[in-house]
């Protein structure tokens, strides 16, 4: 399962066994920027919203894949 969102700048992707192991993965990812820009960047903390606020901001939307399937974008070919 993958998940995705989409943000002003970025796309981000949580890969997981389930819709909620692909969004967890997906929110630490974004956690850990955030922790990254704030520690250079301190004044942005109002504008980045904390992991858990972000389904509120952005949508994320799940893609399942099958293993060992060839896609194109979401159509598999092979």
């Amino acid at each position: 399962m993958i998940a995705e969102m989409i943000t002003h700048d970025y796309v981000w992707h949580g890969a997981g066994a389930t819709c909620d192991e692909a969004r967890e993965a997906l929110l630490s990812a974004w956690a850990t920027h955030r922790k990254e820009v704030l520690d250079k960047f301190p004044q942005l903390e109002a504008k980045l919203p904390e992991a858990g606020k972000m389904q509120s901001h952005f949508k994320i939307r799940y893609r399942e894949y099958e293993r060992g399937g060839g896609y194109r974008s979401d159509e598999r070919l092979v």
